[in-house]
């Protein structure tokens, strides 16, 4: 978004501030400056608008934003219409009507279009737009003021027998330019009875401005902004217009806008209104109320904001302050359609107070920060670990199943991403069982695995969700004994087990569990290490006549390794060799605070390995 200096000071005429410091004031607010040029003796800034911020697609938006920084006032234009004589009503037709916001149209008689004005001009050329003619230009000109495209219409070639529609009729479209664009049915369009006349963010061949036209309909729309991305995005077409109507703009603006784009028609162009104002407001958004408690800026920011700065701002911003209690009822202003939540206001006081006034030099306190992680989440680390340390597999697949184990409290999904699995698992056990079946189509048996997921159900008109582990494992003792293991003596003893085809499948519903006492990270604070050298990773290879289990072998050699230098020991894989009829295991050991030569030494002296 580009920004004229002399013509941003139009808005704000007590605008003093040097080029150097309006840039990095504009930043500070959050609006970056990328460039700063001079141009034809004009100062220009290039600006990087955020998406939410719509309003500032224009000169009044940055305006507005730099009265409060500043604490200057906005100069509005002229905000009414000549006296109009006529009671002609233009015969305008809206079907569109879950598409439109809001329109004025209005037509104007007795034009004399010509060449446009130098200082026309050269906005246009600053803002990298070529001039067509005074009237085509004018309405761009009101579009980079307000941030709010308009159009215009050759009554001779249109009539002023408009309609917005979806397309039904026309398979094709022709642009100002001459492009033809293919039109798919349902795009947003302004036609009339017989011609494609004008796309929502772009305007057609058959009714363009030229320097005979004379009489005119003019026209200030919002529509929904989903309907016109979607439009010129299937066209494969933007605009200045599209990217102003794909973002959330304010229909209670259009009056002000439009009535500054006819009062300079009328000045540039002369003629005279020569209709009704035709005003199209089906559904006004309601004001939104936010309460705000005008002591939390200071608390979010760190430092001490008055309250009277907070409740000032606002009002500067064009906010309504309805007392309630301690706090207030925010109505923020329809233009500013980023303001929905408390922390918004909050961001607002605290950038117009200045992020650089919060200092960057002030000591941090030390202090420990509550661990606020939930205990299951340790819980579930603990129980991976162990079951893989087991001999286990982790899965992670679907909570999507294509069937209920209770119909009356399951949950169907009405949008999935497969409708061949509608609904949330009941029980994981249902996604364990899909694994097993997929091992057995690759022909792998005897596999132990499990997975700690989410499952779903319906309760009193509740959804309802929790963590829960399954585990399957081919030999029944087996699968209860390592549960046993894994639990200690807090196992439940209530858990579900189920078979299919031979492997065995147990559920255990973690959010119904108390956390075992001997889980001692569960109670106690982790300590921090600090590392003073990188981590050294070896693995080393050990063969056995006898299968072995894992979680044994590692508390096993652990014991050997002086604890002040192993981070970790894992057993990562386990092979029977065909030819030596032994089991052989990787162990992969780490080793910190220590150099290369000790870990290696250590290494090797552990697992009788030669250097």
């Amino acid at each position: 978004m580009k920004i004229i200096y002399s013509e941003l000071q139009k808005l704000i005429p007590a605008l003093t501030a040097d080029k150097l410091r309006l840039r990095d004031d504009l930043t500070l607010i959050g609006h970056f400056v990328s460039s700063v040029e001079q141009i034809e003796n004009e100062t220009v800034f290039d600006l990087e608008i955020r998406q939410n911020r719509g309003d500032c697609l224009g000169y009044y938006g940055i305006a507005r934003d730099l009265s409060v920084f500043y604490r200057i006032p906005l100069c509005l234009p002229q905000s009414s219409l000549p006296a109009i004589s006529s009671s002609y009503r233009l015969p305008i037709n809206v079907t569109a009507e879950k598409q439109v916001k809001r329109i004025q149209a209005i037509r104007i008689s007795r034009l004399q279009n010509s060449a446009s004005p130098p200082w026309l001009k050269k906005f246009l050329n600053l803002h990298q737009v070529n001039s067509i003619n005074t009237l085509v230009d004018l309405t761009n000109y009101v579009m980079f003021i307000f941030g709010l495209p308009n159009h215009a219409f050759d009554v001779s070639l249109s009539t002023d027998n408009l309609v917005w529609e979806l397309n039904r009729h026309f398979s094709q479209f022709t642009t100002l330019d001459g492009s033809v664009l293919p039109l798919p049915s349902g795009i947003l369009m302004v036609n009339n009875p017989t011609t494609a006349l004008s796309l929502s963010f772009l305007g057609g061949q058959s009714c363009a401005i030229s320097h005979q036209t004379t009489e005119t309909v003019i026209e200030m729309a919002v529509y929904d902004r989903t309907k016109v991305r979607q439009d010129y995005r299937l066209l494969k077409t933007t605009t200045e217009a599209a990217i102003r109507l794909d973002k959330d703009l304010d229909p209670k603006l259009i009056p002000i806008a439009f009535t500054f784009l006819i009062n300079q028609i009328l000045q540039y162009c002369r003629g005279e209104i020569s209709s009704q104002l035709f005003d199209y407001y089906p559904s006004p958004s309601p004001d939104t109320q936010i309460s705000f408690d005008p002591e939390l800026p200071s608390l979010y920011a760190g430092i001490d904001i008055p309250v009277d700065f907070a409740t000032q701002t606002l009002e500067r911003l064009g906010c309504q302050l309805l007392p309630n209690g301690n706090k207030y009822s925010i109505v923020p202003p329809s233009i500013r359609k980023d303001i929905n939540l408390e922390e918004d206001l909050i961001e607002e006081v605290v950038r117009f107070y200045g992020y650089h006034q919060i200092p960057k030099n002030s000591p941090i306190p030390i202090a420990n920060t509550r661990d606020i992680t939930p205990k299951i989440l340790y819980l579930i680390e603990k129980i991976k670990d162990d079951f893989t340390d087991l001999g286990y597999d982790e899965i992670r697949s679907w909570p999507l199943v294509n069937q209920t184990e209770n119909p009356p409290t399951a949950i169907i999904t009405q949008n999935s991403i497969n409708s061949d699995f509608p609904y949330l698992r009941q029980s994981i056990i249902q996604s364990l069982r899909n694994q097993h079946r997929h091992y057995l189509r690759l022909k792998l048996v005897g596999q132990k695995f499990f997975e700690v997921g989410k499952i779903f159900w319906q309760e009193n008109s509740q959804y309802i969700e929790q963590y829960s582990l399954g585990i399957s494992n081919p030999d029944p003792k087996q699968l209860s004994t390592d549960i046993e293991k894994v639990f200690g003596d807090d196992c439940p003893k209530d858990y579900q087990m189920s078979n299919d085809s031979g492997q065995y499948f147990a559920q255990i519903v973690l959010d119904n569990i108390t956390p075992p006492q001997h889980y001692s990270f569960l109670t106690k604070t982790n300590s921090a290490i600090e590392l003073t050298s990188q981590i050294i990773t070896l693995d080393a290879n050990v063969s056995f006549p006898e299968k072995q289990n894992p979680a044994d072998l590692i508390k096993q050699y652990s014991q050997k390794i002086n604890q002040n230098i192993l981070w970790q020991l894992v057993v990562v894989d386990e092979f029977f060799d065909q030819k030596t009829k032994q089991f052989r295991y990787t162990f992969r050991a780490s080793y910190y605070n220590c150099d290369d030569k000790l870990a290696k030494n250590t290494h090797s002296q552990i697992f009788g390995l030669k250097i």
